[in-house]
């Protein structure tokens, strides 16, 4: 029978394993969807292909935040402050894609860091209504702090 005194310390150490381990939308596809699938329905996460025009949708942004359709353009992903795109975190993502595919060259062509609001894989040329001013956060800047979201 185990004491009290061993669950405290198996406790402890799955506290520490999991401090230090990745976000679970880089590792688990499904629950990655999932949180994408919430972005896109509660903050308009889009536009489902950036390479098109995808004026409706620009549009749509542009009235929302109330600015033109050019400047609703410049709010993407990318310069957000929720967009992660530490070295961590590009590894985490890297060790979820695995070696079924160049994990690299993925988050090198769809430029994907993490988003923070929504915890998921994020590509840089998309935008939402919860765009945040300043960034992306590359954890170099000493007010960027690690990632402390969920971790299931």
């Amino acid at each position: 029978m185990a004491t009290s005194n061993q669950y405290e310390g198996a406790m402890r150490q799955m506290m520490t394993e999991s401090d230090q381990s990745c976000p679970i939308a880089t590792q688990d596809i499904t629950v990655n969807l999932k949180n994408r699938a919430k972005a896109i329905t509660t903050a308009a996460y889009g536009p489902e292909n950036p390479n098109l025009p995808n004026d409706k949708y620009w549009q749509k942004m542009a009235d929302e935040w109330d600015v033109s359709v050019e400047d609703a353009k410049k709010s993407r992903c990318g310069n957000c402050a929720a967009f992660n795109v530490s070295q961590k975190m590009k590894d985490c993502i890297a060790q979820g894609i695995g070696n079924e595919a160049d994990p690299w060259g993925t988050i090198e062509l769809a430029d994907l860091g993490f988003c923070e609001v929504f915890d998921f894989k994020c590509a840089a040329n998309r935008s939402c209504r919860a765009w945040i001013v300043g960034g992306p956060n590359t954890g170099e800047a000493k007010d960027e702090g690690e990632y402390e979201g969920e971790m299931d």
